[in-house]
């Protein structure tokens, strides 16, 4: 037998017949985080509310852009921009009732999320900055 002859004979030999792996069980399903909000009518209450009963207000997380901040801002917030939370989780209070808020409210329900999966308590207000202004809130705009 010639070395092409063996190496085919070689190749083309059937495999034994072996029965099929099991299949991996399926990944467990993440535990779904609520993640609460809150509209501009209801947080006006909330801090009405706070203001005339002496009461702890919530903490308002402001995580615009810094240029998003400068230009406008709920006076009182804390700013701390969406993508540096997680490595500034330290300046905010663990028994801190937050009031997350952005532009319109897309990045907030993100950033609430990952502070609820990090043990804080956190919503997200419905229509940002902008539905707080459009309602009557009070905001710093630069060069006022």
């Amino acid at each position: 037998m010639n070395l092409f002859q063996s190496l085919k004979q070689h190749f083309t030999k059937t495999a034994p017949n072996r029965s099929p792996l099991p299949a991996p069980p399926p990944d467990p399903e993440p535990e779904a985080v609520n993640v609460p909000t809150i509209t501009v009518a209801d947080l006006q209450k909330e801090l009405a509310t706070t203001q005339s009963s002496g009461a702890q207000p919530p903490l308002l997380l402001d995580v615009r852009e810094p240029y998003e901040w400068n230009q406008v801002r709920i006076p009182g917030t804390l700013h701390i921009p969406m993508n540096d939370v997680p490595t500034r989780l330290r300046e905010l209070p663990q028994a801190a009732n937050l009031i997350v808020f952005c532009a319109h409210g897309s990045r907030s329900y993100g950033v609430a999320h990952y502070l609820i999966e990090q043990g804080y308590s956190a919503r997200s207000l419905d229509g940002g900055i902008t539905q707080w202004h459009r309602q009557g809130g009070a905001v710093e705009v630069s060069g006022q």
